[in-house]
């Protein structure tokens, strides 16, 4: 597997086609949406296989000194179970640098997955929801 900065590069179709192999919900019926995310994310880490066939994304916004939001985290269900969440969270955690903190929001199915990688849960937060 070869892990990759991709901002700027990935191709909106590709991260379409895997966010919706993962089941992740988000807008994938919407595609200037989902060209809209992937084009305001300034860090993009991906994971392909030997063909060159994407196997998952790590999406984040980062200020790369204190703190990166972890937004979508996606695995092809063909690569799931053999390492590339836990690896693409750790490329992203090395990209960032110690310095500076991750977070991210889970879907409720994984939530007991992350604690296994070593994150903290944290209750100590707030949101507005989007409208739409």
């Amino acid at each position: 597997m070869a892990f990759a900065r991709e901002e700027g590069r990935l191709d909106p179709a590709e991260f379409t086609a895997v966010v919706r192999a993962s089941g992740l919900a988000r807008p994938v019926d919407d595609a200037a949406r989902m060209a809209a995310m992937v084009a305001g994310s300034n860090l993009v880490v991906t994971a392909r296989d030997a063909s060159g066939r994407l196997a998952g994304v790590a999406r984040s916004f980062t200020d790369f000194a204190y703190g990166c939001y972890l937004s979508d985290l996606c695995v092809d269900p063909a690569f799931q179970g053999k390492g590339v969440g836990r690896a693409l969270i750790a490329e992203t955690k090395r990209i960032i640098g110690p310095g500076c903190m991750l977070l991210l929001l889970s879907a409720p199915d994984p939530m007991t997955w992350y604690p296994k990688l070593g994150m903290e849960r944290v209750a100590n937060g707030f949101i507005i929801r989007r409208d739409g």
